[in-house]
Formats: structure tokens, C-alpha cells, sequence
């Protein structure tokens, strides 16, 4: 049985590039398909807009490295090709987990320099 991924697997995704860490932040309270995760992005960014390319070219890599699963989903009233979701595995949530984290230190530096207002 596999044990589960430790803070320091999670460190070595760190500094995450700022799409992954995006994509993994729509993921955050629950699975999605890409077109939820596109609008996730792009309203959580104040509408900065987010290629669809770059999305699946994201989900692609985050798959790879095993911070993302994907699963079919087929719609009962929508023949055709099933919806493809994705969901965060454990590693996924740390990694996430900590580079929010490496985030906010980074914010508390700015603010104690001065060049963010605490809000």
C-alpha cells in the first residue's frame, strides 16, 4: 500500500508556475471539467482571461506529475463523447497547500516592506 505523499514531496513541485497553481486552486473544493475550471480561473483572477490551450496543456502536466486525476464522465442527456473531470489527488492538495503558503510569506514580506495594504 502506498503511504501518503509528505510535506516534502510537496516541496519539490515549489515554486509552482502560476497556471498550475491556478488550475489547482479551481480544483480546490471539488473535481471539474475543464469548462467549470476555465470560468473558476477566470472569475477567481478578476477576469483575467485563461486560454483553453493552456488549460489542458496544464492538466496534461498536473496529470503527469500525479497532482491531478482524471476521470470520464458520461451525461445521461447528452449523447456522445464523455465529459472528461478532474479532481485533486492527496498529493495535489499539499502541493497546493504549500504553495499558498510559500505565497502568503511572501505577501507578509511585501506588507512588512510596505508595497501591499493590509486589507
Amino acid at each position: 500500500m502506498p503511504s501518503s505523499p509528505t510535506v516534502a514531496d510537496a516541496q519539490a513541485f515549489l515554486p509552482l508556475p502560476p497556471r498550475d497553481y491556478l488550475v489547482l486552486f479551481a480544483l480546490a473544493e471539488g473535481p471539474g471539467h475543464g469548462y467549470v475550471i476555465l470560468k473558476t480561473i477566470e472569475s477567481g483572477s478578476g477576469g483575467v482571461p485563461f486560454d483553453p490551450a493552456n488549460l489542458y496543456r496544464s492538466l496534461r502536466k498536473l496529470s503527469r506529475d500525479g497532482l491531478v486525476i482524471e476521470s470520464a464522465i458520461r451525461q445521461r442527456h447528452t449523447p456522445g463523447v464523455p465529459r472528461r473531470r478532474y479532481s485533486l489527488t492527496a498529493l495535489g492538495r499539499r502541493v497546493l497547500a504549500a504553495e499558498a503558503s510559500r505565497l502568503a510569506s511572501l505577501t507578509d514580506a511585501a506588507r512588512a516592506l510596505k508595497l501591499v495594504s493590509r486589507s
